[in-house]
């Protein structure tokens, strides 16, 4: 048992979105998550403006700043009852780095590739003590502050641990490793994390991060850069049950196949067979599948699933904010039969002018950063869990075609790799 007691919240809607004001009781959302970066929050150096925290006897420094601003954004959340899931990153660079070189000398993984300006974020390094201590204080300062029974600075559940790890090259970056060797020391920050966390609230969660990458990888001429996501959680599922198994969750983002083009239920990448080359919404049952063979259950259950981040790019207005707003009701059709899906979110709440181009927002962004105008996805977010949820259904289901609409809300899967004989010359 951990030191709080409070029971978990169980979800009616499963309805999530990264925002903190009144946009939550608006839309009807029951969770949110949000991105903590070790050296934003942490220090090395004593300063006037660092907050002492003692973990298992030594004393780490945490930048008063940047945790107050913590407490201002969880708190946000609060107001509305809206509890969070903290993704844990380790960008030297972004996400608010103080850059302190002592800091960063002992976070950051030693075989982190500082000369690529695509290594956004570090893997965390597991085989150092001091290191790891790091970590698991980073950890512990997090659960002991926001799993408070009283919520005094706001809650959290759990922890994303890294982002999209299968990609790490980008989102995860230890250099180049085989597969096995990554996800060997992923895992030890993975039960890190969980054993941590759960000495303050035993409910606390931690997941393993993903993209839609499933068969293939985002560089597959590249193998010790990224892997295929099937891999790593063979590979995760193996490690952690030989070390002691834990109940670990996927949070898994299933982009439609082309980012920029919303309409996941014309992907013609996926297929519904386990050596898919990706998991879009379109083919996401697959997963559902996949996290049934009982190598990966935990305790005979399926592992909990959260759609943490996933979104549908309105390139422009009219038909294609359209397609954004059927292509969610679909989704969350889909997403409502797999019983072990915790929570799905939209990505983004309000358009970013740094992601690629990308207009991802159910909001519009103003220039001064304010929230603008609601595209027609806001609306039909609100209205899922709503007496105008089937309404909006009918809709969805005339916009997309009905045919093509009841075929995916029930698609067959095939529990198999897929015979692909027939595509060589000779069928053999």
């Amino acid at each position: 048992m951990g030191i709080y007691q409070h029971e978990p919240v169980r979800f009616v809607t499963k309805k999530a979105m990264g925002c903190s004001n009144e946009d939550l009781k608006i839309l009807g959302i029951e969770h949110s998550h949000i991105n903590i970066n070790l050296p934003a929050l942490m220090m090395k150096e004593v300063t006037e403006e660092s907050i002492d925290f003692i973990y298992l006897g030594e004393t780490y420094h945490f930048c008063r700043a940047a945790v107050e601003k913590l407490d201002e954004e969880l708190l946000a959340h609060w107001k509305y009852g809206v509890a969070c899931t903290a993704i844990l990153l380790n960008a030297p660079k972004l996400f608010d780095s103080r850059q302190e070189k002592a800091l960063l000398d002992l976070v950051i993984h030693p075989d982190y590739a500082w000369d690529r300006s695509d290594a956004y974020i570090s893997a965390f390094p597991m085989e150092d003590s001091v290191s790891r201590a790091y970590f698991e204080a980073f950890v512990a300062f997090l659960s002991e502050r926001y799993m408070r029974d009283d919520a005094r600075y706001g809650r959290l559940t759990g922890y994303v641990v890294s982002n999209e790890v299968n990609s790490q090259c980008v989102w995860g970056n230890a250099g180049e490793k085989p597969v096995d060797v990554y996800v060997k020391e992923y895992a030890k920050a993975l039960r890190a994390a969980w054993e941590v966390a759960r000495t303050y609230w035993a409910h606390a969660q931690v997941f393993v991060s993903l993209d839609h990458f499933w068969g293939d990888a985002f560089l597959p001429g590249e193998p010790l850069r990224a892997y295929p996501g099937r891999t790593v959680l063979d590979l995760l599922g193996k490690e952690t049950k030989e070390a002691g198994d834990f109940p670990w969750g996927v949070a898994y983002h299933p982009y439609p196949e082309a980012l920029n083009y919303p309409d996941f239920y014309n992907d013609r990448m996926p297929t519904f067979y386990f050596d898919t080359r990706i998991i879009t919404f379109k083919n996401i049952e697959v997963l559902d599948a996949y996290l049934g063979q009982p190598e990966l259950l935990y305790q005979g259950k399926k592992r909990t699933v959260i759609f943490s981040e996933q979104g549908f790019n309105a390139r422009s207005r009219g038909f294609v904010e359209d397609q954004c707003a059927a292509a969610y009701v679909l989704a969350y059709q889909k997403m409502k039969k797999m019983p072990q899906v915790e929570w799905m979110t939209h990505h983004a709440y309000l358009d970013n002018p740094h992601e690629f181009g990308l207009h991802l927002g159910i909001r519009e962004v103003r220039e001064d950063g304010t929230p603008g105008r609601k595209r027609p996805i806001y609306e039909v977010i609100r209205k899922m869990g709503t007496d105008e949820e089937e309404a909006c259904v009918a809709w969805a289901r005339s916009f997309i075609g009905e045919a093509l609409f009841d075929e995916l809300l029930s698609p067959q899967v095939f529990a198999e790799d897929a015979d692909r004989r027939a595509e060589t010359d000779f069928g053999n």
